[in-house]
């Protein structure tokens, strides 16, 4: 049994007239927080490491995907079919070293499939163009600096080093000033922060998902106690 046929069918189902209520009434922009809680629950069962949860979360993950492919579909826009066309066209045409007979050396695929991204995307003037605002802020952040180190190709670890010091340093100093102040040196302390963890080879946001973790267990043990 073809099984991804048979979810678009139910989906088609659900959204018939003689469908689900519910789902009926969804559009893209109702459908969007279920598809951030189901993005974070799939986090959560890979962190897990069990292997039944990540499917059944995986198949969550699945269903926000059929469900605005069927959204579209029914506006006349695209189809699930159309979905999966496009990524696996994309696929192909970002690894010519393994479709084709391109470089296979790491710096030379990262040179060659950011420049096929500005192929499809002339309309992008910046390479931060198409960063979701929408992304937590330190991975936002960590991001944008592997962007930018990816134009300006240098990076100094001790410039990288004296700019944290000094951020922290003013995040020291503006402990008594208003509440603005504060905050801004903050900003300032977690973005160079960012920047030095992305320049050490650090996922900041997932040093930081694994350290909470760890608070929360530490906390929860103190409290039985």
């Amino acid at each position: 049994m073809d099984y991804m046929v048979r979810l678009e069918k139910l989906m088609t189902r659900l959204r018939s007239k003689n469908g689900c209520p519910w789902d009926k009434r969804q559009t893209h922009k109702s459908l969007k927080p279920y598809l951030l809680e189901e993005a974070h629950e799939t986090l959560e069962a890979i962190d897990s490491g069990n292997p039944g949860s990540l499917e059944e979360e995986l198949g969550d993950l699945l269903l926000q995907v059929v469900f605005h492919a069927q959204l579209a579909k029914e506006k006349g826009r695209f189809n699930l079919q159309d979905v999966a066309k496009g990524i696996g066209d994309k696929l192909v045409r970002r690894h010519p070293h393994v479709f084709g007979k391109s470089s296979r050396r790491i710096a030379d695929i990262n040179r060659k499939w950011e420049e096929l991204k500005r192929q499809e995307k002339p309309e992008r003037k910046s390479a931060l163009d198409g960063l979701p605002k929408s992304l937590p802020a330190l991975l936002r952040a960590q991001r944008m600096h592997e962007k930018v180190f990816k134009q300006e190709k240098s990076r100094e670890d001790k410039a990288l080093e004296r700019a944290l010091d000094k951020a922290w340093k003013n995040f020291l100093k503006n402990k008594k000033g208003g509440k603005a102040q504060k905050e801004r040196s903050a900003g300032q302390f977690l973005l160079a922060f960012s920047q030095y963890s992305q320049a050490a080879g650090i996922h900041a946001e997932m040093a930081l998902r694994a350290a909470s973790d760890k608070y929360e267990k530490n906390f929860r043990l103190s409290e039985r106690r």
